[in-house]
């Protein structure tokens, strides 16, 4: 085989192995993003369940006895479906907004026990949530 016989197929060698790489590439960026749509459906799912309602709805009764009835400070609650994100301990982090407001919220840690039934593992409420039930 000629040195310029060598070369040209060396080149188109290099070539086909670029195309074939740059295709696999683009394919697992799809398949991540079809992962990444499927978990934040799961996600979805787990927070609007009427077992997350109810553990959401508990807490927030914790902080403030009578919440989300009227008179009560904490009227209602939204689920800030961008902050959904599992966690590698396990379990989904959960951010609620209070009365419509970004700075009056409560962090949640939602997790499934052996049987399969959802609770609240931890919580955090921010400070301006905590001072604005106290009245200050």
């Amino acid at each position: 085989m000629t040195k310029q016989k060598f070369l040209n197929l060396s080149i188109l060698s290099l070539l086909v192995l670029a195309l074939l790489g740059g295709c696999s590439i683009l394919g697992g960026k799809k398949a991540m993003a079809a992962k990444r749509e499927a978990e934040k459906q799961e996600m979805i799912e787990i927070v609007e369940s009427e077992e997350a309602k109810a553990i959401f709805e508990d807490n927030l009764r914790g902080l403030e006895e009578g919440a989300l009835s009227n008179g009560a400070k904490i009227q209602n609650y939204e689920i800030d479906y961008d902050s959904l994100e599992f966690i590698p301990s396990g379990g989904l982090a959960v951010e609620l907004k209070v009365n419509n407001s970004k700075d009056l919220k409560m962090s949640i840690i939602l997790v499934k026990d052996s049987d399969s039934s959802l609770r609240g593992s931890s919580s955090m409420t921010s400070r301006a949530l905590i001072d604005y039930i106290r009245g200050e």
